[in-house]
Parts: C-alpha cells; structure tokens; sequence
C-alpha cells in the first residue's frame, strides 16, 4: 500500500510514464546491442559491448532522474553535481561491467551473475543519486523497503539474463527487456517508497547545485541519445536485413531449382525465380501472402500431377499425396518431370523445392535401354557360343570317338601315326572351344570359383604329370618346387588353379627349345606365391604391355613358329582376378620368362579326412547292359563302338520318348542320355525315368548325360533332373568307361 501510495500521490504519472518509456527504450536497446556484441568478434564486439554500457546505464540514469523529476513533495529539491555526475559513471560502469560478464564466459552461472550486477548498478546508481539531493529535510530510511529495493533490481537482472539465450528470432531482445524493466521499475519505487523527508527549516541549501530545470535539460539530453540510439538500431536492424535479403534473393535466383518459403499459416513469404516462372505457366501471378492450398489448385488445374504412363513411375492420382509426403515425382502436362521436396523448419513453416528432373528421366530411360540391349546382346551371344559348342562338338565327339576306337584295332605304323594325328588336331580343337567357352563365362560374370579343401602339393604334382611328356618330346626339365611352408591343406578351386597353373607351363614349354621349366610356390603368412620359370625366347617391353590380351600372341606374322590364338594368358589373367590376385611377368628377349601371381591361402587347421575306399561290387546275376539315347547317328555309333569294344551290351533310342518307352519295356543296368534331341530333350526324358522308377519302386539306375551342352547351367539342369552325372562331349572311351563302372558300382552298393 505504502509503495502504491507513494506512486499514485507523490509522482507526476504523466513524467513517470516518459521515464517508464525512456526505460523501456533504453533497456530494449541494450539487449540488442548486447546481442549484437555476442555475435560480433574481437574488437567489435567490445565496441558493441562498451556501447550496451553507456545506452544501459545513461537510459536507467535519466529513467531515474525523471522519476526524480516526477516526485513531488512540499520542499525545494535540487541536487549536488558532482553526486548526480558520481551516479552516472555508476550506473553506466557498473550496467556495463553486468553486460560484459556473459560474453566474457558463456555459462549459466556466469550469465547470472552479471545480471545481478546490472541489476544492483542500478540500486547503486539510484541511492546514489537520492544522496545527491539537496534540500531543507532530513532524510529518513526504512530499511526493510532498502534491502527489498536491491532484491527486486538484482532479481530482476537475474531473470532478463536467464532468458536471454533462451529466446530466438528477430524479438530475441523483448523478453530480456520487459524483465529487466520490470526489475528497474519495481526498484525504483519501492527505493522511493523508502525514503522520508522530515522538515528542517535550520538546514542551509548549498549554493553549488542543479535545479530542477537543470536535471530536466540533462534528463532530456540523455533521453534524446538513448532514442537515437535507439532509433539507429532499428535503422541498422532494417538496413541488415534489407541486405541480407537482397543478398538471399540473389543466391535463391542463381538456384536452377525453384525454392519457395511459407509460413506456419502457409502463406507464400519468400521465393525464388524459377518457381515464379514455374507458376507463371499455371497461370497465377505470384506475390506475397498466397495461400499453398490455392497454389496446389491453380497447378492441378494446370495438368500437374498427372497419372504415369504404363511402365512410367512416380505419377499420382491425387494431388494432395504428392504435396504433402517428403520427396515424389510427377509429370506435367508438356511432358516435363519435376521432383517435389518438401521440408519442416523449426518454427512450424516449410520450405519447398521444385526441381527439373526431365533430363535425369531421359537418362534413365535411355540407360535402361541400352542395359536391356545390352542384356539381350549377353543372352544372344551366350545362346550363341552354346549352339556352336554342341555343333562343334556334335560333329567332333564323331571324329575323337572313332579315332579313339581305332586305337585299339590292329593299326600298321604309319595307321597309328595318322589316327594320332588325328587325336592330337581333335584335342587342340576340343582345348580351343573350351577356352572360348570360359572366356565368354568370364565375361558375362557367370564365372564362378567353387572352394574346396586341396593340398597345394598335389595340384602341382597333377600339373607336372599332365604335362611331363610334352616337355619330355622336346627334351626339356619339368621341375616342381614346392617349399615346405607352402605345404598344408587349403581352400582354393582346383580347377581353376590347375587350368591357371597347365596354361602357364604349357606356354612355357612351347616357347621354350633348350633348359627346364620350373614350377615354384611358396609361402609367406597367409599368402602363397606361384612362378613359373623357363628358359625360352622371352620377350620385350613392348609385346609385355600386351602380352595378357585376347587374341594376342608373341608372334603374330605369316611365319610365326608357335601356335595358338592368344586365348591362354588372356583366361589364365582374368582366373588369377577372379581368385583375388593379379598375374605378372618379367622376361628379356633370349633370357626367359617369369610368370607369377599371389594368392591368399590360408592354411585349414582341420586335416582332410582319407577317402574311404569302396567296397568291391558283388558280382553281377546278368551282365550289364546299357541305353544309349542320342539323336545324331554319328554319336550313337561312337557310343556303341566304345561299348563294343569292352564288352558291355547296349542298345539305342533316337529321342528321349523312344528312351523312356525302352526303359519301361528293356532291362536297362545304366542310361547315357543326350540332352538336346527333338520330340523329348534329355532332361525331360529323365524327369520321367526318375518318375517311373518311384512309382514302380524299382532300383535306380544310373543315368549319365553326355552332351556337347556343357555350360554350368546344362551341368545343374541335368542334375536337377535326376542325372547322376555329367559326362562333355567330345569324349574318350577311358572316360566314359571309368564312369560307368564308377556309377554302376555305386548302384550296386546301394542295392546290396
């Protein structure tokens, strides 16, 4: 009551609301500073903050002394100078010393504490000033009303300083303000409220003081510096942001995407160009305010949004699904594609990107083409080499397989030589279709490795036998040097590291005339390293540079001494890429050559267990009789002859139904079944074998696919068909008979 009467009674409301404004003012333009000087850096920032201290403290000064001026008693007041000049250098020292601690040290505690000293500077700088007045009156004082004065100014210091990080935006300033005004007022009056003035008409009035028209002249100066101060912020503030945004507006038009910004009330604030001119072709003239419901109208209206063509993605039917999810595409009516994002600010609005993605579409669609052409072209050229491996080796499966018969006929000399002419030329034809069957494996990525548990030892031992004679006939060395470390068991394909390894030394013995060939592994970790060294031609740089591609050879002119087609280091080079290495060499000209690739072979810590040894068969109540189905006469002779010749009785079927129709009605021990024939493949023949066997429960009987399809999908087709095995043409008689007896024993076990 007392401080409500002290307002209302003894103050002039009308100055005590120019002080409250000159205090908000002032308090607002403070903060802004202050904020200013926290983005700010080195010497700036400090020139920001000194001046937050001189707008602080002169505001709350002059907001005081017209408070001062505002107050009303029955005695003369004026004021000593000195005191009233003291009580400035206080309050701007003292605001300013408040505003800096923050900056200086960006904690909480820190921000606490410097607005507790702002907020006591200005409980400083009023009792101060009240101890400047001059008057004929002792000054009395309540001390509770003192002690109240600085908790409510420290306080409210306190509070404007705690929120001050709290808010953000444009109005950063406001809270902090109001708070700090809040404290300041509630200061002020509860001080005055504090004091007492006891009539002494004994007291002499000093003759060195200011009057009151004196304190109103230096109030209203200061009034005056802290509203053009004040003014100058908003001036800056608006020249800022009329920068900023001229500034953005730029960047956002260099932006080829068209960018528009509404408001949590989704209404059109900011945009860029290119989204006007993507308007513009809806026919809606954009400005400021536009609601994004009636945008999303005018482009619906226009075509936008329209349904995908057949085999076209991103359409929609309705237009709403395509605003509102974060990323989808859609087509307008001229053709065009444009991708539509959409993203969330902080403050509720959003940010929406249109983007031209007509080009990216056609690119798409034009790779897809040319992948589906290119798929075709692989299919086709596959289709391809597959047909021309079973017409190549249709026909000479015929010439192998009766030269391989005539072998063991009586043959003069000189017969003997031209089979084996024949044999020899046969092989290197069969060796040249399979290295164009695995390059074209290797290139289509169908080209697998099949790990397996091997000894290193043995592969080489294999390689070494495979080619011992050949380097014998020209009386050439074959060495193998296997170090013991490299002994052990590994995981590795065998195949692939045996056709790597025989390439490698059958290139090494053609070229070689005189010396030895040396086949070197060895071990270091984890890694195995394979050379192969001979003493031949060599070659130079440039032939290197090439020597690894297809079609290549080291002499490639009309009197060229050495064969072959450059297939061989082409396969063996993408094999060593395929099994994780990389092939090298290193050669001169009449010194050699050296071949060599690492691989990582770690060591298996299991032994592989021995093979068991099988059983031998029980003999035999009939002898063995086997069906031979096949559509080409020539191979059916070749088969038969193979047969004859060991004894084994057989007859034939020249498609797969006359097969089936045989093994329901003979007594067939094992079948040789022919994949490719007309009324009914092999497959489909031994599907219904294997169908007939099951529901007669009668024993299985091996059947053996011997075709010229030898691809590794033809080898899982037939077993997944039933066939027990997969036997490529062209073949010889040791082959096929070892696995028949390997076959018809294993069904003789499984009987017993």
């Amino acid at each position: 009551m007392a401080v409500l009467t002290c307002i209302f009674v003894q103050h002039d409301l009308r100055l005590v609301a120019v002080a409250a404004l000159i205090c908000v003012i002032a308090s607002s333009t403070a903060f802004g500073f202050h904020l200013r000087g926290l983005k700010a850096q080195g010497g700036l920032r400090w020139a920001w903050l000194g001046l937050t201290g001189l707008v602080a403290g002169s505001g709350v000064w002059a907001t005081h002394f017209l408070a001062m001026l505002a107050y009303q008693p029955t005695l003369r007041i004026a004021y000593d100078l000195a005191g009233t000049a003291a009580s400035l250098l206080a309050a701007v020292l003292g605001m300013g010393l408040g505003f800096a601690l923050p900056v200086w040290r960006r904690d909480r505690g820190t921000a606490l504490v410097g607005g507790a000293l702002t907020g006591a500077s200005v409980a400083v700088m009023h009792y101060m000033g009240i101890d400047a007045i001059r008057t004929q009156a002792e000054v009395l004082w309540d001390p509770r009303f003192v002690v109240a004065s600085v908790l409510i100014g420290a306080t409210g210091g306190m509070a404007a300083f705690s929120v001050r990080d709290r808010v953000k935006g444009a109005w950063a300033w406001a809270p902090p303000a109001g708070l700090l005004v809040l404290g300041i007022v509630g200061l002020h009056f509860t001080a005055m409220t504090a004091v007492t003035l006891v009539p002494d008409p004994t007291l002499a009035m000093p003759a060195q003081v200011m009057e009151r028209g004196g304190l109103a002249l230096a109030t209203g100066a200061l009034a005056t510096f802290i509203l053009t101060a004040a003014a100058s912020l908003m001036f800056m503030e608006r020249l800022g942001q009329h920068n900023t945004f001229a500034s953005l507006r730029h960047a956002l038009n260099a932006v080829p995407a068209g960018l528009a910004f509404f408001d949590p009330s989704e209404r059109l604030r900011v945009w860029n160009e290119a989204y006007a001119a993507l308007l513009t072709d809806c026919g809606i003239e954009v400005e400021t305010g536009l609601q994004r419901r009636s945008l999303l109208d005018a482009a619906t209206a226009a075509g936008w949004f329209g349904r995908a063509e057949d085999g076209e993605a991103g359409g929609a039917a309705e237009p709403e699904a395509n605003a509102q999810i974060g990323v989808c595409e859609f087509r307008l009516a001229d053709g065009r594609w444009l991708r539509h994002e959409a993203f969330r600010t902080d403050d509720g609005g959003e940010v929406m990107v249109l983007t031209d993605v007509t080009e990216q579409k056609q690119s798409a669609t034009a790779m897809a083409a040319a992948r589906d052409a290119a798929e075709a072209a692989n299919r086709a050229k596959s289709e391809f080499l597959a047909n021309m491996s079973h017409e190549i080796r249709t026909p000479l499966n015929g010439v192998l397989g009766i030269a391989d018969v005539l072998t063991g006929t009586r043959l003069s000399a000189r017969q003997r030589e031209l089979v084996g002419v024949i044999q020899q030329s046969g092989s290197l034809l069969n060796g040249l279709l399979s290295d164009l069957l695995d390059l074209a494996r290797v290139e289509a990525g169908v080209a697998e490795l099949r790990p397996e548990p091997v000894q290193l030892r043995e592969v080489v031992d294999s390689v070494r036998a495979l080619f011992a004679g050949a380097a014998h006939e020209k009386g050439l060395a074959l060495l193998a040097a296997v170090e013991p470390a490299a002994e052990g068991l590994v995981d590795c394909d065998p195949q692939r590291l045996r056709q790597v390894l025989g390439n490698l030394v059958s290139n090494a013995i053609k070229f070689t005339e005189t010396g030895e060939i040396v086949l070197i592994v060895a071990r270091t970790g984890d890694r195995v390293r394979f050379e192969v060294r001979d003493s031949g031609v060599g070659f130079d740089a440039a032939l290197k540079a090439t020597i690894f591609q297809r079609f290549r050879q080291g002499d490639s002119s009309a009197t060229r001494k050495h064969g072959g087609v450059g297939l061989g280091l082409a396969l063996c080079d993408e094999y060593v890429r395929l099994m994780g290495g990389e092939l090298s060499c290193d050669s001169r000209p009449g010194e050699g050559s050296v071949f060599r690739f690492t691989l990582d072979l770690p060591l298996r810590d299991a032994p592989i267990a021995p093979a068991a040894v099988p059983a031998p068969a029980p003999p035999s109540a009939r002898p063995c009789k086997v069906l031979v189905v096949d559509d080409n006469p020539v191979n059916r002779q070749v088969l038969e002859l193979i047969l004859g010749a060991v004894g084994i009785d057989h007859a034939s079927a020249q498609d797969g139904r006359d097969g089936v129709e045989a093994m329901q009605t003979g007594e067939f021990d094992a079948v040789l079944m022919d994949i490719q024939m007309p009324v009914m493949d092999g497959l489909e023949a031994t599907r219904r074998i294997r169908a007939w066997e099951r529901a007669t429960r009668r024993q299985r009987s091996p059947i053996l696919i011997v075709s010229a399809n030898c691809l590794k999908e033809h080898v899982e087709a037939g077993r997944a068909a039933g066939a027990d095995g997969h036997l490529n043409k062209p073949i010889s008689a040791a082959e096929l008979v070892t696995a028949l007896e390997t076959h018809m024993s294993a069904a003789q076990r499984a009987a017993a």
